[in-house]
């Protein structure tokens, strides 16, 4: 056996890569599990990482990068952070689609890290101009998302467009009812998902569905953390924080509504 293999390598049939060990993200993965200001080393290590990753591995390391760095847009609002972040994002992402053209992830991320630009270009603006002129472009993305690969970051295509069309005013193309129907996919085909819980309560409010929300809310809020995690092999390590934040945000909207009555 190990002299075919050392035939075939001779003739260029299989590459080094082929007896390489497994790439180590480890030190990445522990920088994003502390969060806060390690969000940003932790993508820049994985950037450092794709130097050493095969084609097969790059596609992860690429997403891990992304994770982190959409964390820290939305933990560090109004920061340097913020800024720091949306620059390597955008950057990666030119670099993601050279090894990944046409593909969903790339569609995705694009659009994330586009619309996070645009925002955050618009903040303090009357009128959200930045984020006018890009519209049409993130939502063919995020179209083309869904149509190739809708569970790219647990749904994440369906779940940025549904808040999207939540968040618009009709005047501009939001459409309420296509914004809970991709929330309700979502929900549905990903409840491990915090976000998503959320995301599809607030349509329901907007749309007047008061009673289905505070059944959505008060399911998520009941639910063990162990069944909110997309990503059980390391559990909680990364959604903890959002998490969290999820809940408190479900408890204040439940209060909302319950006042209401």
């Amino acid at each position: 056996m190990m002299n075919l293999a050392l035939t075939l390598l001779c003739t260029g049939m299989i590459s080094m890569n082929s007896f390489a060990a497994p790439l180590d993200l480890s030190e990445c993965d522990r920088m994003y599990s502390i969060r806060g200001d390690r969000l940003i080393p932790a993508a820049q290590c994985y950037q450092t990482a794709l130097s050493t990753a095969s084609d097969s591995e790059k596609k992860t390391v690429y997403e891990r990068a992304f994770i982190a760095l959409s964390a820290a847009v939305n933990d560090g609002p109004k920061t340097q952070a913020e800024t720091d972040a949306i620059a390597l994002g955008l950057k990666l992402v030119g670099e993601f689609e050279k090894l990944a053209p046409g593909t969903g992830d790339l569609a995705y991320w694009r659009a994330v890290f586009v619309s996070f630009d645009a925002m955050r270009k618009d903040r303090g603006s009357v009128l959200p101009k930045n984020l006018f002129a890009v519209l049409k472009s993130l939502q063919q993305d995020l179209r083309s998302a869904m149509s190739l690969d809708p569970k790219v970051h647990v749904y994440g295509p369906n779940r940025v467009l549904g808040i999207m069309h939540t968040q618009m005013p009709g005047i501009v193309g939001g459409d309420k009812s296509l914004a809970e129907n991709l929330l309700l996919e979502a929900y549905q085909r990903a409840p491990e998902l915090s976000g998503n819980h959320v995301a599809y309560a607030k349509i329901l409010m907007v749309n007047g569905k008061d009673a289905q929300a505070k059944m959505v809310l008060e399911r998520f809020i009941a639910a063990k953390d162990q069944d909110l995690d997309p990503y059980p092999s390391e559990p909680l390590r990364t959604v903890k924080p959002e998490l969290e934040r999820d809940r408190k945000t479900a408890k204040s909207m439940l209060q909302e509504l319950n006042e209401e009555e």
